[in-house]
This record gives C-alpha cells, structure tokens and sequence, in this order.
C-alpha cells in the first residue's frame, strides 16, 4: 500500500505540473492527495481502481439505470434528446460534461463536500433530474 501510495504521489505531481499551464485546471486537496478538480475519467481510476482509493464500478457501454457510474457516454444520447435536458440547464445546475460527454466531473465535484463529493445535492434525486427529464 505504501508503494502504491508513493507512486500515487508521483503520479499527481506529474499531472499537475503537465496541466500547470492549463487555465482549466483546478488543483485541490483529495483526501491528502493534490489532484485536478477537472480530472479525466483516466486519472481519476487512477486511484478509484482499488490501489489507491475505494473501486469505482463504472459502466463504459451497454449501460442500464441499473449499472453505477455510465461514463464515457455522449449527452445527449443520440435518438433520446427530448428524454433529456438541454446542455445549458446543466452548466446552470452545476453539471459539467467533457465535449460532449458525461464523464466522473459531471457528476462529481472535488470542490463539494464528501463522501461523494457530488456536483449537485441528490435529494429527491436533483442530481439525476438535472439531466433526465423523467
């Protein structure tokens, strides 16, 4: 574990000095670890793949409601507009997506409060409402 730990540590200070000049990144304190508040979806399983942080289960395609964490996947889907909020409803509730695509920021934000550092508090499944139209 503290090998994993230590080559954590190196990882992110890599990470953060290659996007030191990037105007999009937001470094903040993760659980100790120092780490890009607009991190991709490769970065974050960096740690959230059970070396480092707690397992991730994230669906990449053929995902269901049922299946935790669809990633990866473009918004809206494609045929499936009118089941989904437009794009600039979710920059106003806090919802970030990466192009086109949902990925781990658009549903979590570093900034917030854990345990799961939503972007936006579930209550009366807000978050989920904040795309899906039903």
């Amino acid at each position: 574990m503290v090998a994993n730990r230590a080559a954590f540590v190196v990882l992110s200070m890599m990470v953060l000095l290659m996007g030191a000049g990037d105007a999009g990144a937001e470094p903040v304190d993760h659980y100790g670890f120092m780490v890009d508040r607009r991190a991709s979806y490769d970065e974050c399983v960096a740690c959230h793949d059970g070396s480092v942080a707690k397992a991730a289960v994230y669906c990449l395609q053929d995902c269901s409601f049922r299946t935790p964490h669809s990633i990866l996947r473009r918004y809206p889907p494609p045929g499936r507009e009118a089941a989904y909020r437009p794009v600039e409803s979710l920059r106003e509730a806090g919802i970030e997506l990466a192009g086109e695509m949902v990925v781990c920021i658009s549903c979590h934000n570093l900034g917030n409060p854990p345990p799961y550092h939503l972007a936006v508090d579930n209550s009366a499944s807000r978050l989920c409402l904040a795309c899906h139209i039903q």
